[in-house]
C-alpha cells in the first residue's frame, strides 16, 4: 500500500535538522556525533545518519529531537514500519512535556500518519489525524492525510470532503510548504476518472 507516498514538507528536513535539532550540553563526543549526523543527513547519507542518531537516542532516549530525526532518517530510506517507533516515542515525550518547534510538530504528525498508512494501520492513522485536527483545525495536511486514509478504505464521500477542507485551509501550510497534487497521489488513483473527483479538481484549480 502506497498511501499518499510523498515527502511532504516543504519545510525542508535539511533546514529543520540544521537549525532546530538542539541537544543539552554534554560531552564533546556527543556534540561531534550530532554534527556528524547533521552533515550526513544534509548530504543524503540517511543510513549513516540513522546509525549516529540511533547512538544518540541510545545515550539519551528522552531526547525528543533525536527521536524525531531518527524517524525522519528511517522514513527517507523507506523504512516506514521502523520509523513508527521513534516517531511514537517523540509523541510520548511531547505528552510528557518535551517540546518540538512549531514547525517540527506538524512534520512529525504528517510523517507518522504516512508511516501508519503505508504500514497498513489505518486505524491508528485515523486516531492520530482526528486528534491533530482537534489540536490544530487549520493545518491542511491533517485533512489531506485523512482524505488519503478514507480513499484507501474506499470511502469516496469522506475522502473528497476532507480533501476539499484541506484545500480550504491551504494558506496555513508551513513556511515553504506546498499542497500536494491529488491527481498524482497514489491514494486517489482509483478516482482520477471519477466525475465527482474531477469536478473537485477543477474547483480547486487543477485542469
Amino acid at each position: 500500500m502506497k498511501y499518499c507516498l510523498r515527502m511532504v514538507l516543504a519545510v525542508s528536513f535539511v533546514a529543520l535538522f540544521a537549525g532546530d535539532l538542539c541537544f543539552a550540553q554534554g560531552s564533546q563526543s556527543k556534540e561531534k556525533l550530532l554534527e556528524q549526523a547533521r552533515q550526513e543527513y544534509i548530504a543524503g547519507k540517511f543510513a549513516d545518519a540513522e546509525r549516529d542518531l540511533r547512538e544518540l537516542v541510545k545515550r539519551d532516549p528522552a531526547d525528543i529531537d533525536a527521536q524525531a530525526y531518527l524517524g525522519h532518517a528511517l522514513f527517507k530510506q523507506e523504512k516506514y514500519a521502523e520509523a513508527v517507533a521513534p516517531y511514537e516515542k517523540a509523541r510520548e515525550l511531547e505528552a510528557s512535556g518535551s517540546k518540538l518547534s512549531s514547525d517540527q510538530h506538524p512534520v512529525l504528525i504528517d510523517q507518522l500518519a504516512m508511516a501508519y498508512g503505508i504500514s497498513g494501520d489505518l486505524k491508528k492513522t485515523h486516531a492520530l489525524l482526528e486528534s491533530a485536527i482537534r489540536e490544530d483545525p487549520e493545518y491542511p495536511l491533517n485533512y489531506y492525510n485523512l482524505a488519503c486514509a478514507y480513499a484507501e478504505e474506499g470511502d469516496k464521500g469522506k475522502a473528497l470532503t476532507n480533501l476539499s477542507v484541506a484545500f480550504q485551509h491551504r494558506e496555513h501550510v508551513l513556511r515553504g510548504e506546498q499542497m500536494p497534487d491529488p491527481r498524482t497521489d497514489s491514494s486517489f488513483q482509483k478516482y482520477v476518472r471519477d466525475g465527482d473527483f474531477t469536478k473537485l479538481m477543477a474547483k480547486l484549480g487543477y485542469k
